[in-house]
């Protein structure tokens, strides 16, 4: 206890939260990152002594490996952060500003997720000035493009193998210091409707698509999978993200498509959810001929359709205990447990059978906003909890 509180002492507030500034004034979205956060990281473990290297795409830009203590081998620990960004059209805040007010950091990334990079970066600090090194190894893994599930992010990191062989991972995204034992499942695709165009003037003529779309709107979330719940993972959610309809002025549109982003509890799994879908369109077009199909979603909008499972682990799962340890002693809070409402490496993790959790500074319900901000006070709460994770890794 008295070593770990010694560790505790080398993480100095003011200087994570002013890390976590730092990042948010670079701008890195996604798969345009550039550089900028890629080389703060570098000089940050270069400065520390600490080891690194590349994965990098054909234009510059690269994911990152730091490997502190052995880098091969069994006992080694995974943590992870991010370096993108969502865009940031329509935000009411200066996105790269790192404006403080009242006790929040305001910009694009103060949440999702630089002040978890902070956090990482001041823990590694904080164990090479105190002299404290891995028994074993630690691994931080800063990826690109996770924001938009492109190919030269965790997808190749994954499909590689690099992420194989750890004894288990953290990810540091946003989930308020709340230990979340995984992740929700998924269905992301695209429907269309077809109508038949004619003058607006003589618009009962005419069959218009964007109707027959709200009808399968307003069906759809009668959908029975809605209506459960989950003790860890709340319900199920259904989001329509984008829709898309009409020829030109003064003509009933022939075609409407609505993507959606569905985010699934363990209890109603993509394969119940797609044949709740598939008969909800049956039904609708047999009893309303209105038209509607599953399409892919625009390139532009998402890089593919697709499904995937709840991944988590039990809440009893050693992990779970080591990390609610730590977070009870680094802030003095009884740990929560709960399920991660978005899709994170930790579930893709768990799914190739490393246990994982995710557990950092930040809530998700100010991730993605346009006036997205974090409490200050969780960023250096969250540098002590991952020193003393790693202390005994």
């Amino acid at each position: 206890m008295a070593d770990k509180d010694l560790l505790m002492n080398y993480i100095d507030s003011d200087e994570v939260v002013q890390v976590a500034r730092d990042l948010v004034r670079i701008p890195s979205l996604t798969t345009h990152e550039g550089r900028g956060v890629l080389e703060y990281l570098e000089r940050w473990f270069g400065d520390l002594g600490i080891p690194y290297r590349e994965n990098p795409t054909d234009d510059g830009r690269a994911s990152l490996f730091v490997d502190y203590g052995a880098a091969a081998g069994p006992g080694r620990y995974l943590f992870n952060g991010h370096q993108d960004t969502k865009p940031v059209d329509g935000m009411t805040v200066d996105p790269f500003g790192g404006d403080i007010r009242d006790g929040r950091m305001y910009g694009r990334g103060s949440c999702d997720m630089k002040s978890g990079l902070a956090a990482i970066l001041c823990a590694f600090k904080a164990l090479v000035r105190s002299g404290r090194k891995p028994s074993r190894g630690i691994t931080f893994y800063s990826d690109i493009e996770e924001e938009f599930g492109g190919p030269n992010g965790m997808i190749r990191a994954l499909n590689s193998g690099m992420l194989d062989g750890y004894e288990g991972m953290i990810s540091c995204e946003p989930s308020d210091l709340e230990i979340h034992i995984g992740d929700k499942g998924a269905i992301t695709t695209c429907f269309e409707t077809t109508g038949r165009s004619a003058h607006s003037g003589l618009a009962h003529l005419g069959v218009n698509a964007i109707h027959n779309m709200a009808l399968f709107i307003k069906e759809f979330l009668e959908l029975p999978y809605l209506k459960k719940r989950n003790s860890y993972f709340g319900q199920s959610t259904i989001n329509f993200e984008k829709i898309d309809g009409g020829l030109y002025l003064a003509a009933v549109p022939d075609r409407c498509t609505v993507c959606i982003d569905s985010r699934l509890i363990p209890d109603t799994p993509p394969q119940e959810v797609v044949g709740e879908i598939s008969g909800l369109m049956d039904r609708l077009n047999r009893e309303h001929n209105i038209s509607i199909r599953e399409v892919d979603p625009p390139k532009t909008w998402r890089p593919r359709s697709g499904t995937m499972d709840s991944n988590h682990i039990s809440p009893d799962h050693e992990l779970v205990r080591r990390v609610a340890g730590a977070l009870a002693l680094s802030t003095g809070r009884a740990p929560v447990i709960a399920g991660c409402a978005g899709a994170t490496l930790a579930g893709q993790m768990i799914e190739r059978g490393t246990p994982a959790v995710i557990c950092g500074p930040g809530s998700i319900m100010q991730a993605h906003t346009e006036d997205e901000w974090i409490d200050i006070r969780q960023i250096p709460e969250a540098a002590r909890l991952y020193a003393v994770l790693m202390a005994d890794m």
